[in-house]
């Protein structure tokens, strides 16, 4: 096609982007806030929609000692609690499901009510020949919880207010950490990228879905980006990557944001990322 105008050509062009994946058009970042050296070895940030509020785990130090805790923040990077909630240990994953914080402590699951700001109940994991070192957890549309056992080298789930062993994996479960769930499969991320269905726990090999580039492993966080696609930490990379429906993966900057446990919240197009150091960055993307 032979285009005659400049107005022709600019047509041209605005067809062809409308006519790719919207994943494979370029992510980027617009930093909203940031609050920097705050918080004490925080892992991961978990956004409540209902009450406009962001919260924040911190480990302070891996040990059964009684001293990690839970900070909240307002959306807009005001009113920070920084000790929001105490009684635990070292707390890693968050999801809010509901009116429930549940937070991933060591060894056991932690049910918070939000309504109150209480801890309601401690889920302890199954018994295994080595410590679970529970790490991420993720939730399903349907209230369906899923944990991470990082020493274990399994994924839990939540049946009847009980956590049960739900996928066991020597070899794919290596340094398990990240989870996302994605409609009917189970994302999970560690030394090695996974797929699993949510129902019965198979790993599945192909699928019409995007997977990472075979450069990148050791994952740590695990989104969406809002478009099919994925965003994701590493642990030797201390950029933000990007999973897209097509294209091949690609960092978001080469900015050293040094993110752990991502958190996107696709209404408002806002990611939510805890970084090493202990600070918290919202972005917009776009």
């Amino acid at each position: 096609m032979l285009l005659n105008s400049t107005k022709g050509l600019y047509l041209f062009l605005i067809l062809v982007l409308c006519a790719l994946p919207e994943s494979s058009i370029a992510t980027t970042l617009t930093k909203l806030w940031s609050i920097e050296e705050t918080f004490e070895l925080p892992e991961s940030a978990a956004f409540d929609a209902k009450r406009n509020k962001i919260y924040i785990s911190n480990i302070v130090k891996y040990a059964k000692d009684g001293k990690g805790f839970i900070s909240q923040i307002d959306s807009d990077g005001k009113n920070l609690k920084l000790n929001w909630l105490s009684g635990l240990n070292s707390p890693t994953g968050l999801v809010v499901y509901q009116d429930k914080l549940y937070a991933v402590d060591m060894d056991v699951l932690v049910v918070i009510d939000l309504n109150h700001a209480k801890i309601i109940d401690r889920i302890k994991a199954p018994a295994s020949k080595k410590p679970p070192v529970l790490n991420d957890v993720a939730v399903s549309e349907q209230g369906e919880l899923y944990v991470s056992g990082s020493a274990s080298r399994k994924i839990y789930k939540l049946e009847n207010d009980r956590l049960v062993t739900f996928i066991s994996d020597e070899e794919r479960l290596r340094k398990a950490n990240g989870l996302l769930v994605d409609g009917n499969y189970l994302i999970h991320g560690g030394q090695f990228w996974n797929r699993y269905s949510t129902s019965t726990g198979a790993l599945i090999d192909k699928v019409d879905k995007p997977a990472p580039d075979s450069q990148l492993y050791d994952f740590d966080g695990i989104t969406h980006d809002g478009y099919g696609g994925y965003l994701v930490t590493l642990i030797n990379d201390s950029r933000l990557w990007h999973i897209p429906t097509s294209g091949r993966s690609k960092p978001v900057s080469e900015d050293k944001i040094q993110g752990i446990d991502i958190h996107y919240d696709g209404k408002t197009k806002r990611l939510f990322v805890p970084q090493v150091g202990g600070g918290l960055t919202v972005y917009r993307i776009d």
